[in-house]
């Protein structure tokens, strides 16, 4: 008789780090070639003389304010976060650790795998199941998605019409239509099957049981209306970082040319790429500003210095709370030892 693998066992650990393995391979032997591509496309007809010195002379005073920006887009998707997971157990400042150090795992690992780290801190740190903590990780996403899309839709007639941006909005409208299927799919499947069937000795499928349950579950009205305004308000201060660089280097950028450039780059770094969107960035950061009339050389300084901002701090600090998180891990167990080893007269 078989019997089931717990989530939290030895051996469920060690196929899940077999997991992550396989997808940092998978994401560097696709991610890099990728990137190169793309860097190539943003640096071709540019004189790098010319971007080299547009950085050396862009000022300090709006790159620091771009910085306060994205602290406060952090800041806002950890609440988003909280409030979507609804753990009791966890105050904000757990979720922004969780959220920053999420950035920083996809800062310098492929595959976007940063996202599926958050989700295992948080069925360990909330003591919830793993698929249901994954559901929270996909709505947190969907949420991004919805409102990026719509900044773009926006956006679009605003600024001069190219294919290439077109071919974004209707790529993500079917991303957009896929999530609102998958929900309507969780929510009819769970009302027809009750947990008490969905029970399953292999663990592949208490996960995805779980993860549809969690998509199914109602988030009401006020609730949802909170998510999204915190994701208008994370991606308007993406947008207000970017007129913060494009001041750097002597850019002056419409709100409308700002929420393009951020709906664009934002959406487009889910190409396939190598740690910290190299390339890729710096590509669609050329090309959503090219569409503003903006020339290549001065846009691809932009793209740099906007990626060096976030990415930077975000490796640093984030890394710094890994780092710390991992060093507890290790000395919590020693001084149990040393606790227990003591005797008692």
């Amino acid at each position: 008789m078989t019997m089931p693998d717990p989530e939290g066992s030895p051996s469920s650990a060690t196929g899940s780090l077999a997991g992550r393995k396989r997808a940092m391979l998978v994401g560097l032997a696709v991610g890099v070639p990728v990137s190169a591509v793309f860097l190539w496309l943003a640096i071709r007809g540019t004189d790098l003389s010319e971007v080299r010195a547009a950085l050396a002379n862009a000022r300090v005073g709006p790159l620091v304010l771009a910085l306060g920006a994205f602290v406060l887009l952090y800041a806002a998707q950890a609440e988003r976060w909280r409030r979507i997971a609804a753990v009791p157990t966890l105050g904000w400042t757990a979720y922004a650790e969780m959220v920053v150090s999420a950035v920083a795992c996809n800062n310098v690992m492929p595959a976007r795998i940063g996202d599926l780290l958050r989700a295992d801190w948080l069925r360990r740190r909330g003591g919830i199941p793993a698929g249901r903590a994954l559901a929270t990780v996909i709505l947190d996403r969907s949420c991004d998605i919805v409102v990026l899309f719509v900044l773009l839709v926006a956006t679009l007639p605003e600024v001069t019409g190219s294919r290439w941006s077109l071919r974004i909005a209707l790529g993500t409208l079917t991303l957009v239509a896929g999530i609102a299927l998958l929900l309507v799919f969780a929510r009819a499947y769970t009302t027809r099957r009750p947990r008490a069937r969905l029970t399953s000795r292999r663990l592949v499928r208490r996960i995805v049981r779980d993860v549809v349950e969690g998509l199914a579950e109602p988030m009401g009205r006020r609730r949802l209306a909170v998510a999204l305004a915190l994701s208008v308000v994370a991606w308007v201060a993406f947008a207000a970082a970017a007129i913060c660089v494009g001041r750097s280097v002597g850019l002056h950028l419409s709100l409308v040319d700002a929420l393009f450039a951020t709906a664009v780059i934002n959406l487009g770094v889910a190409i396939p790429s190598s740690p910290g969107f190299v390339g890729t960035y710096q590509w669609l950061g050329v090309a959503s500003l090219g569409v503003a009339g903006v020339d290549r050389t001065s846009a691809l300084a932009f793209a740099i210095l906007l990626q060096a901002v976030w990415y930077l701090p975000t490796t640093l600090v984030g890394g710094g709370m890994l780092a710390i998180r991992g060093a507890r891990t290790v000395t919590a167990p020693r001084r149990v030892r040393r606790a227990g080893s003591g005797s008692a007269f």
